[in-house]
């Protein structure tokens, strides 16, 4: 029993250290989009942000890969690509409640990315594999449901 707390605490641990890598590009390509911008008199569009974004793919996925290799989490193809898509996924809900451009805080970006590692973790362990994919089910489902209610108020529909 005591294997289970070890791997969920350091797969949050992982999850933490990418949410913070997150949240650092985030914040750079955003200043490097309002500045490269930023004497643009016309629409203006840059790579910054798919930059980032490609970063994080490219550092996180390492972190993830020797994290959860270390924790003995298998499979480990499987877990990597389904901790990087429920980050991602949470990335895609911050930003859609996000009221500016910028991530809003740092112990909630870092928090909340925190969660999804350790929620794959807890799928491969067959005795609590339900309560692991339920608690993901709930997880994304609220995560559409706010990003759904914050694109409503914003006056923008569906």
């Amino acid at each position: 029993m005591s294997r289970i707390y070890g791997v969920l605490a350091g797969s949050a641990v992982a999850g933490a250290v990418t949410g913070w890598m997150a949240r650092v590009l985030w914040l750079w390509s955003i200043a490097e989009d309002e500045r490269s911008c930023a004497d643009s008199v016309t629409l203006c569009f840059s790579l910054y942000p798919l930059v980032g974004i490609g970063l994080w793919v490219f550092l996180a996925a390492p972190v993830l890969l020797l994290a959860l290799w270390l924790l003995d989490v298998r499979p480990l193809k499987a877990t990597v690509t389904a901790s990087l898509a429920l980050q991602w996924f949470i990335i895609v809900v911050l930003a859609g409640l996000s009221r500016h451009a910028l991530p809003e805080s740092v112990a909630l970006n870092v928090g909340v990315m925190a969660v999804g590692p350790p929620l794959v973790a807890l799928c491969t362990v067959p005795a609590r594999r339900r309560v692991g994919l339920a608690t993901v089910g709930v997880l994304v489902l609220m995560g559409l449901s706010l990003v759904q209610f914050s694109i409503r108020v914003s006056g923008y529909f569906l």
